[in-house]
């Protein structure tokens, strides 16, 4: 059994999907495994943090995989086309087939575009008699689009039309920019005012987008414009009118390449091979030709949309659960209940040892270590696994480990903004792709969250509690079980280093417990030491398991909230009077609970320890003082009464 790596930049659009479910088959009907590493293409630039995703390409290695199919323009769309060659050739460590593109020296499998791309403007202009056709293709460097844009001029120079460079408009792969487009070009004209009669489009995304803007302007498709697409999604056979289109046959392309992958893995030193795989125009009622849209399709699509608003209810409760604060177990309990729900019969999560800061522009350097944080199949919750410790070079999920048979196996990272904290193997179910991809980035998002444990602070905390008694005892306030004022210091300068190191400041704060020396007086100092822990029990509840709690002596606090900046901090307060609140109106105890808290907040610039708890108890004082006016000017109001 061979284990293909097919490298794609997502689960959901057509193309990528006729890709997989080519390569699928080949497995299928040959006994081969298909790994599918979702990643984004190198110098991405589309969200703010998506270029994270190319980190998953680092899992590809010669022990984790035997070869790797490339989606080679999508991998390359925004590297200039001189560093094409030499980015594609860096996965050459592996037997490797590029889908889409030529790479010389390498085995290939391209689509035959030009022609097609052809007979599609000459349909428009001999059979539907187009006089004047707009092109719209996205600005990259992309093999795909530039040959689009050479058979455009081809076609314009083998029939003697003038070559007009502004009906050539560029806007990028997405929807919306092709609909705004359209709105700006064809606002307020009407049809016969227009400089175009057709719109052919180097993406179907981007023809979905003209229709839209056509018809919210009253231009009838395609009496008064035709609009063409490419690719030939699922789509384009119930949109409305039905899309003209080019079929790449990707699917045949991707069959193809996996069968000459498993040649060159048998036989390295095989010649290159090129397979060429014909597109063919498809005519539908857009560009003015008989619809062929059937019944059965728009009854498929009504089940579709009724399925996607189910996805989306679960997916909010999902998203509800993960923003809830939870002990680690409570959290990996919770994950495996809505994956399960989503399909996902077999998955595991492995978390480096530390979050790696990842910057764009930065090449990603894969650990040596990675842990199970959760693994489950459908023998059931392997708890034996998790805490595993595992080389992710050599092997992405443990050995004994079984995945669904006859799935293929998805590999995704798992990241948070700038910082990588590990990845996810799963089966996918039967729920949208995108379900499962929008499922792992909320993943991502809670484990870098500070309500989660790390699987290193669970594995410090265990240690201490087992190994390490004497050392936590000296460290700890007996009384609240939080740090004493020592252990305190200890560990929060160590915290300050650490998350600096990650470019990320947070909050000193310093906490006075309003009129304990009064409670101690009128009822003694057992209900004191109740008050004191009733305090650090609300802290617990409004602060992350992470964040530091120590108690400096008697009546004061300090704690340390990496992350936490102004606004931040004033809903924490406005949690803690909450909470404050609601423990002094359902407490049967004789007294009421009430503190003051100062803030400081660290940096680069301002790091110590020393200083920045200082500065924080100067704020508190000023608070406290506060406090105590309003306190007097009240009972002066009531005695004045």
């Amino acid at each position: 059994m061979k284990r293909l790596a097919l490298l794609v930049q997502d689960l959901d659009s057509d193309y990528f999907n006729f890709m997989l479910n080519g390569a699928k088959r080949y497995c299928d009907e040959n006994g081969h495994r298909l790994y599918v590493y979702v990643i984004r293409g190198k110098n991405w630039t589309h969200g703010s943090f998506d270029y994270q995703l190319f980190s998953a390409v680092k899992l590809a290695t010669k022990d984790n995989v035997d070869g790797i199919l490339l989606a080679t323009n999508t991998y390359c769309q925004y590297v200039p086309e001189e560093k094409r060659e030499e980015l594609v050739r860096d996965l050459c460590y592996l037997p490797l087939v590029s889908i889409g593109a030529k790479i010389p020296g390498l085995s290939s499998v391209v689509s035959e575009n030009k022609l097609a791309f052809k007979e599609m403007l000459s349909h428009l202009v001999d059979v539907h008699h187009k006089k004047s056709i707009m092109l719209m293709l996205p600005k990259c460097s992309s093999v795909d689009i530039i040959s689009r844009y050479e058979s455009y001029l081809e076609f314009l120079k083998e029939r003697g039309i003038p070559f007009d460079e502004n009906k050539v408009v560029y806007a990028d792969y997405i929807y919306e920019e092709a609909k705004d487009k359209i709105f700006k070009i064809c606002s307020g004209k009407k049809a016969d005012e227009l400089w175009f009669d057709a719109i052919v489009t180097c993406s179907d995304d981007l023809a979905f987008g003209c229709l839209s803007a056509l018809q919210e302007l009253g231009i009838s498709v395609p009496e008064e414009i035709a609009v063409t697409g490419f690719d030939n999604q699922y789509r384009c056979n119930y949109s409305f009118p039905s899309l003209s289109s080019i079929d790449q046959q990707m699917e045949l392309q991707a069959y193809s390449a996996a069968a000459l992958l498993v040649k060159k893995i048998e036989n390295p030193l095989a010649e290159p091979e090129e397979i060429s795989v014909p597109s063919l125009p498809v005519y539908r009622k857009s560009c003015g030709c008989p619809a062929t849209r059937k019944g059965k399709i728009l009854f498929n699509e009504e089940i579709l949309l009724l399925r996607r608003k189910e996805n989306l209810a679960h997916f909010h409760f999902f998203l509800q659960e993960m923003q809830a604060s939870l002990s680690l177990d409570e959290f990996k309990a919770q994950l495996i209940w809505h994956l399960r729900e989503y399909g996902i019969k077999s998955c595991v999560i492995c978390l480096y040892d530390d979050p790696i800061y990842y910057e764009r522009k930065d090449d990603f350097v894969l650990p040596d270590s990675a842990r199970v944080l959760l693994a489950y199949n459908k023998d059931g919750v392997k708890t034996e696994l998790e805490r595993t410790k595992l080389d992710p070079h050599t092997e992405m999920s443990p050995k004994n480990f079984e995945f669904e048979p006859g799935k293929m196996i998805v590999v995704m990272s798992l990241f948070n903004t700038s910082f990588q904290y590990g990845y996810v193997l799963y089966t996918p179910g039967d729920v949208e792709s995108r379900m499962h991809e929008l499922l792992f980035s909320v993943t991502g998002i809670a484990l870098a969250s500070n309500r989660v444990l790390s699987l290193k602070d669970y594995e410090t905390k265990r240690l201490a509690s087992e190994n390490q008694d004497l050392e936590l005892a000296s460290v700890t306030d007996a009384l609240t079980g939080v740090l004493n004022r020592g252990g305190f210091i200890k560990f929060a300068e160590k915290a300050i280093e650490e998350s600096l190191k990650k470019g990320m400041g947070g909050a000193v704060i310093y906490g006075d417990m309003d009129r304990l020396k009064l409670i101690n007086d009128q009822f003694g100092h057992e209900m004191g030491d109740l008050a004191i822990k009733a305090e650090v029990g609300i802290f617990k509840k409004i602060l992350a398991e992470s964040d530091l709690i120590g108690r400096l002596g008697g009546d004061e606090f300090a704690m340390l909230v990496p992350g936490l900046d102004e606004c931040g901090f004033v809903r924490l307060i406005r949690q803690l009077e909450y909470e404050t609140q609601k423990y002094n109106e359902t407490s049967s105890e004789p007294f009421k609970l009430s503190i003051s808290l100062g803030v400081s907040y660290y940096s680069e610039k301002d790091k110590c320890l020393c200083g920045l708890l200082k500065a924080a108890d100067e704020k508190q004082y000023e608070i406290k003082r506060l406090h105590h006016q309003q306190a007097e000017k009240i009972q002066k109001n009531k005695k004045n009464a």
